[in-house]
């Protein structure tokens, strides 16, 4: 068994139940309807259903809800915190959901196998600075692990197999001159992460906010910064809806897009007033919420990432085609 793919199981989502999610998706693909939201004729009043990542992505839309800026496009956002892609991609194109948020690996890979989805909004993105990337790997204070390079022949914690975390990991350790074939990658789940490094179950973890504070705060080293050296700025997220559903609603998908962009200046201008809000929107303490390095949020989706994104995607073996990022944005 190949090291980069295998891995501690945790949880259902893993192995061959990813697979088995895929062929559900493709399944969906064909007897999906657009039984979402109430769309309405254009400019009028429509409700929409979005499943976002819960934690901080899922918070930056409930905040642009309850600053009216949907509202005000006559949109009546309901927002559902959904643990990630594998769940909300289905559901999307099921008409379940009319957009979802999810990071641009896993909906590039959905597109790759003909699932009919494309991106209408842009997500997260990593800030500039190394100091303000909210992902890092971690390792115990006491480790002989002092570089990335000393990484090779060790176990690093990743959230998911064959996504965002494992290919940026990888091309981050790369351009450090790090060959990511001599690491073993081992699936852990967020929460568990710090305790795993710690209890020496992996040697180290690539940790994302508000979980990467924790850790530091326990005595935790940072040795890389996977987002900011895979490429400063990139984008990692995204919101995405069906083909059908886009089809129908183009002028709801048009002021969802604007809700987003205003959120993302209102965040931006004041980012004291969304770390305030994070603690009832997330469950995240406050204090966590005060540390934690936020990713930020911008009104366009930034096509050299998606292309960036589609690139690692064949080099690090999650498919074996590069898939289109040309076609990946809705027009």
């Amino acid at each position: 068994m190949s090291l980069r793919t295998s891995g501690y199981l945790p949880t259902m989502r893993r192995g061959t139940a990813a697979v088995a999610a895929i062929i559900a998706m493709l399944v969906l693909a064909a007897c999906g309807d657009s039984g979402g939201g109430d769309g309405g004729a254009e400019g009028e009043h429509a409700t929409v259903k979005v499943q976002d990542t819960a934690g901080v992505p899922a918070a930056f839309l409930q905040y642009g809800v309850k600053k009216g800026y949907f509202k005000s496009r006559k949109l009546d956002v309901k927002v559902q915190p959904s643990q990630g892609g594998a769940t909300v991609i289905p559901s999307v194109v099921s008409g379940d959901t009319d957009i979802g948020g999810s990071n641009l690996v896993s909906v590039l890979l959905a597109q790759s196998k003909g699932v009919p989805v494309k991106i209408v909004a842009p997500g997260t993105f990593v800030r500039t600075k190394p100091a303000q990337d909210f992902s890092g790997i971690v390792v115990a204070k006491d480790s002989d692990i002092r570089s990335p390079k000393d990484l090779e022949g060790k176990t690093l914690a990743v959230n998911t197999l064959k996504n965002v975390n494992d290919t940026t990991v990888s091309e981050s350790l790369r351009k450090r001159g790090v060959d990511p074939d001599k690491i073993k990658l081992l699936e852990v789940d967020f929460p568990d992460m710090t305790a795993a490094v710690e209890g020496g179950r992996v040697d180290a973890a690539m940790e994302i906010e508000p979980f990467l504070s924790g850790a530091v705060k326990a005595g935790a080293r940072i040795i890389d910064r996977p987002y900011t050296g895979t490429r400063p700025g990139l984008q990692i997220g995204s919101y995405f809806a069906s083909e059908q559903y886009i089809a129908e609603n183009g002028d709801v998908v048009d002021r969802f897009k604007e809700g987003v962009a205003q959120t993302a200046k209102a965040i931006e201008a004041d980012q004291a007033a969304f770390r305030r809000f994070l603690p009832t929107a997330a469950k995240i303490p406050p204090a966590a919420a005060q540390k934690a390095q936020l990713p930020t949020w911008k009104a366009e989706n930034d096509q050299s990432s998606i292309e960036l994104t589609a690139q690692l995607m064949k080099r690090y073996g999650v498919t074996k085609e590069e898939p289109d990022a040309g076609e990946a944005q809705a027009k």
